[in-house]
């Protein structure tokens, strides 16, 4: 599997790079410190996965999002933004803007391995968006009970643990316990990636 990391900090590609390749030999990592430089790597070669950050001069990491899913060879590319931005106005903008996973910094290698297995774990090839969204969604309804449902949906639209204890008519402490629940049963490892799980659950 081919990644190509972008990223202005050059001492993190270095780090990440040489993490990659020790708990995943099989990995070829490609990197780039712009989206400029990056769009010429995907044009020049196949990349499995695109991960970027979003705050880049130049070209920024937004930027680059626009540019790969208008591209029509590259708009099924999965595409993970990372960012030091990890509230939710940031996450739903990356998110409706295309972006199928959000990172936030700082974060481990195990993290960005984690991230990167379940977005490929989720990818149908040759299935367009509105059916992944069906397919997502029925996955979520196999996994999680009614209650949890409930709680993802409100957080995909944005709400807070008080403000959804308050819609349900539970505890804050019962909605934390819900949410950390919901993130074991999905494998997923931060509250970002839970908010983005939501938001791409309720586009449709």
């Amino acid at each position: 599997m081919r990644l190509l990391l972008v990223d202005d900090e050059r001492l993190l590609l270095a780090s990440v790079t040489r993490a990659l390749q020790v708990k995943r030999p099989d990995w070829v990592v490609e990197t780039a410190s712009n989206g400029l430089e990056a769009l010429g790597l995907l044009k020049s070669r196949k990349v499995d996965i695109l991960i970027t950050d979003v705050q880049m001069p130049g070209m920024d990491g937004m930027a680059l999002l626009r540019q790969v899913r208008k591209d029509p060879e590259l708009a099924r590319l999965p595409l993970i933004l990372i960012s030091a931005q990890d509230d939710r106005s940031s996450v739903r903008l990356g998110m409706f803007s295309g972006a199928d996973d959000y990172l936030t910094k700082p974060f481990t290698p195990e993290e960005l391995i984690l991230t990167v297995e379940s977005r490929l774990r989720r990818l149908e090839p040759a299935v367009d968006l509105s059916e992944q969204i069906v397919a997502l969604k029925r996955e979520l309804e196999g996994l999680l009970t009614e209650r949890e449902l409930d709680v993802l949906a409100l957080i995909g639209q944005g709400m807070v643990t008080k403000d959804i204890a308050a819609e349900l008519d539970l505890s804050p402490k019962t909605v934390s316990a819900h949410r950390q629940n919901i993130m074991g049963k999905l494998d997923l490892h931060n509250a970002a990636a839970l908010a983005a799980l939501a938001i791409r659950a309720s586009v449709v």
